[in-house]
Parts: C-alpha cells; structure tokens; sequence
C-alpha cells in the first residue's frame, strides 16, 4: 500500500477487481438461472397449471426454486460487483453480511442434521412421503427429477418400494381402478425397457404389495438409505465439494471486509489532510 505522499488511492486494485470478476461471474450465474426459472415456469403453465395450495407447492416446484435463487444470487451478486466498482461501503456490508448469515445458517443446518441425524432422517422421509410420492403426477418437472433419481441411485421410493402406495395412482387396494394399482413408476424397474428397447413399459413395475405381485424386477431400496450408502462410500469426494462450496463463500466475504477498511481507511486519510 502506498505511502500517503505518494498516492490518492490506498484501495488495494487486486482486492478490488477480484471482488469485482467473483461477484460478475455470480451475477451471471444468478441471471441465467432467472432466466431459466421464468422459462420453465412460463412453458409449464402453457401446458399444465396448478394452483399453489401450500407452501410445499413451492418447496417443490424447481421452476419457483431456479427462479428463487437466481434472484438472490442476482442480488448479491450485483451488490457486490457494484460495490466493489465504485467502492461503496453500504453495499459491501450488505454483501458481505448477507454472505456470513448464508454461512452460518450452512453451517447451523449441518450441525443440526449431524446431532440429530436420526430425527432429521425421520423428519425428511415424513416431508418427502407426504409430497414428493403423494405429488408424483402433479408437477411434470418434479417427476422427471424423481424418475432421473431412482434410475440413477437404483433405489425405489423415499424409504422402499412400499412408499408408492401412499400415491393414489399406485396404491394397491380394491377401491383403486386404475391400471397402475399394485405398480411402481417405470423408473423403479431394473429393465424398464427389456420388452421394447428404448419404449419404457409404464407397467413394467409389479410389486409385491398385494399376494400376486413380484419385486423380481424392480429395486426395492428406498432412496434416503441408498444416497446415505452412496454417502458413506464416498465421504472424501462428498467433504472436498462441501469445501469446493464453502472456500468461495468465505474467499468473497474476506474480500469485501478487506475492501471496507480499505475504502474507510482512505476516507479517513483524506479527512485529515
């Protein structure tokens, strides 16, 4: 940092335009996924409209989640690059502020799972029992996301099969007429195109929820305890993204701290020349 006599400025340029290039690129980032956002919520209301009945309505609605979080990365975003542009300390504060109360609430969010991991498991396969299975056909995009997980995790349901007969489609009781009663999503069945290659069979997923039925062809896993499998099997690959998503976070928010006091400092030489 320059000496007082020999410069105006003792904002540092390599803080200021790392701030600056960090924050650009999650502007972009946010407004995309604004974009992407209004995009899907626009094309999925042409063709399928659903009043939002309750807050899980928009929990799981991942056009209003794209749209969400595209707004605040947006926001903070552009409140850090113009901050660091034109040295503004009431925005750096509010970025970087806003940064740490994300931090902390991570940081309390996990802490929290970890301690109370067996009620919070509890808590979430109750959450996704009573929307996720329930709400299958409800939301085209939400079904693609669950088909795309059971086929990948090779799992079935939130914590076994027997989590579809919860849905009204696919529960297996005398009172249920449709063609799907007694099945699984095609996307549980561990060949669901075997009969016609690249045509999934819809009813290939017979289960064994009545006394006919048959888990021959289907995975009967649930996905929680098959992503806490994948989990424990791969925990170092799992810590170096959670460290890949935190270093970020606490890299931006140095950097706008450090520009603060830069610019105050600044300030504070100027008012007592």
């Amino acid at each position: 940092m320059a000496c007082c006599g020999e410069s105006d400025s003792f904002v540092s340029p390599l803080v200021k335009y790392l701030l600056f290039f960090f924050n650009f690129v999650f502007w972009l980032v946010g407004g995309v996924m604004v974009g992407i956002g209004v995009w899907a919520w626009i094309e999925k209301n042409r063709f399928y409209h659903k009043e939002i009945e309750d807050i899980y309505d928009v929990v799981f609605d991942l056009s209003i989640i794209f749209l969400v979080l595209g707004i605040i990365i947006f926001v903070l975003g552009y409140a850090g690059c113009i901050g660091a542009l034109r040295e503004n300390c009431f925005l750096l504060k509010f970025f970087y502020g806003v940064m740490i109360l994300i931090f902390l609430l991570e940081v309390t969010g996990a802490i929290l799972v970890f301690v109370f991991k067996d009620q919070a498991k509890q808590n979430i396969s109750e959450v996704l029992q009573d929307n996720v299975i329930i709400r299958y056909q409800d939301d085209p995009d939400g079904q693609s996301v669950i088909d795309w997980i059971q086929e990948n995790l090779y799992c079935c349901g939130v914590n076994g099969y027997k989590d579809w007969n919860k849905n009204e489609y696919f529960n297996c009781t005398k009172e249920n007429l449709s063609r799907m009663s007694c099945t699984v999503p095609y996307s549980c069945c561990i060949d669901p195109d075997k009969l016609t290659p690249g045509v999934p069979n819809i009813l290939c997923g017979a289960t064994s929820l009545d006394d006919e039925g048959t888990t021959a062809d289907i995975y009967t896993v649930g996905c929680i305890p098959a992503f806490i499998n994948i989990a424990e099997d791969n925990w170092p690959i799992i810590g170096g993204i959670a460290i890949a998503l935190v270093v970020p976070q606490l890299v931006v928010i140095c950097l706008a701290r450090m520009l603060e006091g830069q610019v105050l400092d600044q300030r504070a030489r100027w008012r007592h020349r």
